[in-house]
């Protein structure tokens, strides 16, 4: 305690310090700063005076005071500095005369300047004014680098946002990392964004923002961004990306912070969810057949209570997640493929359970299980486990023998035809009991079986000839034998075999342009008749069958007469077969058109008979082919036979040949 003379001492000192600073204010002659529009002023935590980014555009005006002890046209003058640099002078006749705009292109250089003007009285007196620094600061936030993800609460991190979590929190707390230049006044803005496969600009827009404040400045602590739970209800749901970003008091925009993703789940949690299904799992289970068709995982219908749009289906197969798919319209069938089906053993025979989940941002629901079995066993050497098959090139190849006196394996020649064929393993690899069935072409089921009695005993397979006929000409026959085991069969790498000593079938009909056409349409056999013209000869045509016919093949014809329409009472000297017809390229266009000549092998026909003709087929590889057919010639007109002399009446179009009127 100080004693009441000591106390006033005290004071007295006091008093005299203040009047003694206040003097040594006084005695500072330099003019009063100068003014800025649009500036921001230093603020508690920043003490810099800043020229914002939404000004830059424009011109900075500066101006001297009113407070400045100016006069107006009295002799006086005022001078604009910057940094030392003078941009205006000019005496003071009007008050426009104190201020000067400063174009932005002189303060670009994103540093502090000091902007300072000169007053000059009538008497040569110049005193300049208090300097003002100006920051133009154009430095991002965090130097321009993307900030470290925000940190969410332990809880809503570990189990999503919950309905629950938001009525029992005022607000969700987002602590966002300091930035490296962090000042007073920046603004720390978070945008919530659902997380989609694209995101654009605009899903970035800010939900709320903070002003970082000097105790968040001078503080060791991460700034924290409240967000209200009540807004939080009427934002997107689902798995959400939380961004911030730091904008700095002058407008300097930093970049958006790398994301933290936050699963938001408002609603009830599903309930009532069914047991899944698997089709091809029931009765004897899963083969591998059924793998190479495809297995599913039918999730069934109705729909479990509470579903959401965003909800994800998880299944659990035999412990393995499958990757989740998005709900869609129930039934929904999810695939699961071989890498999963045989992620515990694709050789042997198991039962386990299946389930699914569904998935909503971090919580998931858990539906029944359902018992499956799935048997990969197979017969013979074990295939590759990558592939459910059905090739394992583990089998010995087979080869097809033939009965030629210097044979080619694969290959049937002559001597093989009308005869059944054979077909070898080189090796027995097999156990007693496995059945092998060999495939023949595209004759289906298999063509024969053999059962392995002894271990080791050689295997030959016999295909009929009936079978080979039946496979057809195929100059490369795909041939493969199978093991079955009672429940999964597995085939032999394929083999090309040579069949050209089946004929061709199918051949395209012979077909007759001249044809009689009468009202009621074709006749069942064509007819040749006066209207014909057959004196000039009888056209024929043979369609082109490009998937049987190809350039470098011959067509040879041949052609009988008869006495009879049924082509039964061939006419003697009316055979005759003509020379070869090398196809060539515009035959596909032109098919093949031919003439039967009319003298020595129609002309016989006097009355009512027929005519066959008859094509054969030479592929250029030695397969042949035939093809007939017949048509009824009839002359008779009138009390005779119609002739080029006398043709007749015909009702229809003739060719001007004929003669004839119609």
């Amino acid at each position: 305690m100080y004693s009441p003379k000591e106390e006033s001492a005290r004071q007295t000192h006091k008093n005299w310090l203040a009047k003694r600073q206040a003097h040594l204010k006084q005695e500072d002659p330099r003019m009063p700063v100068l003014e800025a529009q649009g500036i921001l002023g230093p603020i508690p935590g920043d003490d810099r005076n800043l020229w914002p980014v939404s000004e830059r555009i424009n011109p900075l005006v500066v101006s001297v005071p009113a407070s400045a002890p100016v006069t107006l046209k009295n002799g006086e003058s005022i001078t604009f500095f910057l940094d030392n640099t003078e941009l205006y002078r000019r005496p003071i006749e009007a008050l426009e005369d104190l201020q000067f705009s400063i174009e932005p292109g002189l303060l670009g250089s994103g540093k502090p300047y000091e902007l300072v003007y000169e007053h000059s009285d009538g008497l040569g007196n110049t005193m300049p004014s208090i300097p003002f620094v100006l920051d133009v600061d154009s430095q991002a936030p965090n130097r321009g680098e993307t900030g470290e993800p925000a940190v969410l609460p332990d809880e809503v991190g570990s189990d999503g946002l919950t309905l629950e979590y938001l009525e029992n929190h005022a607000s969700l707390d987002i602590t966002v990392p300091r930035s490296s230049d962090i000042l007073a006044g920046d603004t720390i803005t978070i945008s919530w964004v659902p997380v989609v496969a694209r995101s654009f600009r605009q899903d970035f827009a800010p939900i709320t923002s903070k002003v970082v404040t000097y105790p968040d400045f001078i503080g060791v602590h991460d700034p924290v961004v409240h967000i209200d739970s009540e807004l939080i209800k009427d934002l997107p749901q689902g798995k959400i990306g939380i961004f911030y970003r730091y904008i700095d008091r002058a407008g300097n925009m930093g970049q958006f912070s790398n994301v933290t993703v936050l699963q938001v789940n408002l609603t009830p949690a599903p309930g009532n969810l069914l047991a899944p299904k698997v089709l091809l799992a029931e009765g004897d289970g899963i083969d591998r057949a059924d793998a190479q068709l495809g297995v599913e995982v039918e999730i069934p219908e109705p729909v479990y209570d509470n579903p959401q749009d965003y909800d994800e289906i998880e299944v659990i197969w035999e412990g393995t997640a499958v990757a989740a798919v998005l709900l869609d319209t129930l039934p929904m069938y999810i695939p699961i493929d071989w890498s999963t089906l045989s992620a515990n053993g694709a050789l042997d025979k198991r039962s386990f359970k299946v389930s699914y989940n569904v998935v909503r941002g971090a919580l998931s629901t858990p539906s029944p299980e359902l018992d499956v079995t799935v048997d990969f066993t197979v017969a013979g050497p074990e295939p590759d486990p990558s592939t459910p098959g059905p090739i394992n090139s583990a089998l010995p190849a087979i080869v097809v023998k033939s009965r030629e006196l210097s044979p080619v394996d694969n290959v049937l020649g002559n001597a093989d035809k009308d005869l059944d064929a054979t077909a070898q393993l080189a090796s027995n690899p097999f156990a007693p009991g496995d059945i092998l069935r060999l495939y023949w072409g595209d004759l289906r089921p298999h063509v024969a079986e053999f059962e392995i009695v002894t271990t080791g005993t050689a295997i030959e397979f016999v295909i009929p000839w009936d079978v080979i006929q039946r496979g057809g000409y195929n100059d490369q026959l795909p041939v493969y034998y199978s093991t079955w085991n009672e429940v999964n069969e597995q085939g032999s790498e394929h083999i090309a075999v040579d069949v050209r000593i089946v004929d061709i079938t199918g051949l395209p009909d012979v077909e007759f342009p001249d044809r009689f056409a009468p009202p009621a349409g074709p006749t069942p056999v064509p007819v040749i008749n006066c209207c014909s013209l057959p004196w000039n000869g009888i056209n024929i045509n043979i369609p082109f069958d490009p998937d049987k016919m190809g350039v470098g093949d011959d067509v040879i014809i041949k052609w009988q007469a008869y006495e009879d329409r049924a082509g039964t009472s061939p006419i003697d000297s009316t055979y005759h077969e003509f020379e070869p017809i090398p196809l060539v390229a515009g035959n596909q266009y032109t098919n093949i058109p031919f003439v039967i000549p009319y003298a020595n092998l129609v002309e016989p026909v006097i009355t009512v008979g027929s005519g066959r003709v008859t094509y054969t087929l030479i592929k250029a590889n030695g397969q042949r082919g035939e093809h007939s057919a017949l048509t009824i010639i009839t002359r008779v007109a009138g009390a005779g036979l119609c002739s080029e002399s006398f043709p007749g009446v015909c009702n229809a179009f003739v060719d001007d040949r004929s003669g004839s009127t119609a």
